[in-house]
């Protein structure tokens, strides 16, 4: 069998803003239909996912980990649809909001959620063969697998798939923050600096 992980930050029918929700809410499914395909999909577990959803999943896992200075950690909830496994990241702090996105602290969050999913891979020992990442949101664990954790043998094997569903939204950052949000070291910022800018997606598209 060979496993896919698919690391949206939305996916229908959960939580959903746009195309890349409906993408992530069909098309993980359909692949999950053939023969030879183990796939799951990784997002976070948002306030507004509706209860009867949350009602259906249950706890699978509760992982810790450094990112940056910052000592955190999260729990998975899992659940299924058809034969794909859905893993959900619970992190109050980042993500018992009102809205998916447009939060002064995106960045943050979402370098969270990237971090949360390298570590969730090694915590649980759940590799998957390819890891395809979505839109700016996510790209940071594409970077971190072809960085960071590319000395860690069970990861150093991944191959990394990236897809853009809106190129207008890159995440662009100051490259202040790489360190200090990001946890990436600033030896890596070649890869990711793109017009005097951090610029994620560029960071994936050349990682992957």
């Amino acid at each position: 069998m060979m496993k896919i992980l698919y690391v949206t930050s939305e996916a229908a029918p959960f939580a959903a803003s746009g195309g890349l929700g409906d993408v992530m809410g069909a098309f993980p499914i359909a692949v999950s239909e053939k023969e030879g395909f183990d796939v799951s999909v990784i997002m976070p577990l948002y306030r507004n996912i509706k209860p009867e959803h949350k009602a259906d999943m249950e706890h699978y896992a509760d992982i810790s980990f450094k990112l940056s200075w910052r000592n955190t950690g999260a729990s998975i909830y899992k659940t299924k649809v058809g034969n794909a496994t859905y893993y959900f990241v619970e992190n109050n702090y980042y993500f018992n909001r009102c809205t998916l996105y447009g939060e002064y602290d995106d960045a943050e969050r979402f370098a969270f959620f990237s971090r949360a999913v390298v570590e969730f891979m090694l915590s649980t020992q759940n590799i998957p063969d390819i890891l395809h990442s979505n839109d700016w949101q996510t790209a940071t664990v594409n970077i971190l697998l072809k960085t960071e954790y590319k000395v860690n043998p069970l990861l150093s094997n991944i191959k990394t798939v990236y897809t853009i569903h809106n190129i207008e939204y890159q995440g662009k950052y100051d490259p202040y923050i790489l360190g200090d949000v990001f946890g990436i070291d600033e030896r890596f910022l070649p890869y990711v600096e793109y017009n005097g800018a951090l610029n994620l997606m560029k960071g994936a598209l050349v990682l992957s």
